[in-house]
């Protein structure tokens, strides 16, 4: 019989920041970087370049320089 896993179960591969949260890969002497968004580790594999800084997706850099307005700014 197999196991299975809850969906709503994350599978621990480690501690935080020793592998890419967002493809699972883990080793030694991979480097990963930190996303200034949303705070996930991310490997160069899966890093995303946008106006010079690092993110680990499209979405977060997406956010970070063209999230939504702190209010709403109506005219009069």
């Amino acid at each position: 019989m197999v196991g299975w896993v809850e969906e709503d179960e994350e599978q621990h591969r480690g501690e935080k920041g020793e592998y890419c949260e967002v493809c699972g890969v883990a080793g030694f002497h991979q480097h990963l970087g930190k996303c200034p968004m949303c705070h996930r580790y991310f490997c160069d594999e899966c890093r995303y370049v946008y106006g010079g800084k690092e993110f680990c997706g499209r979405n977060c850099a997406n956010e970070f320089f063209w999230g939504g307005e702190d209010g709403d700014i109506t005219e009069e």
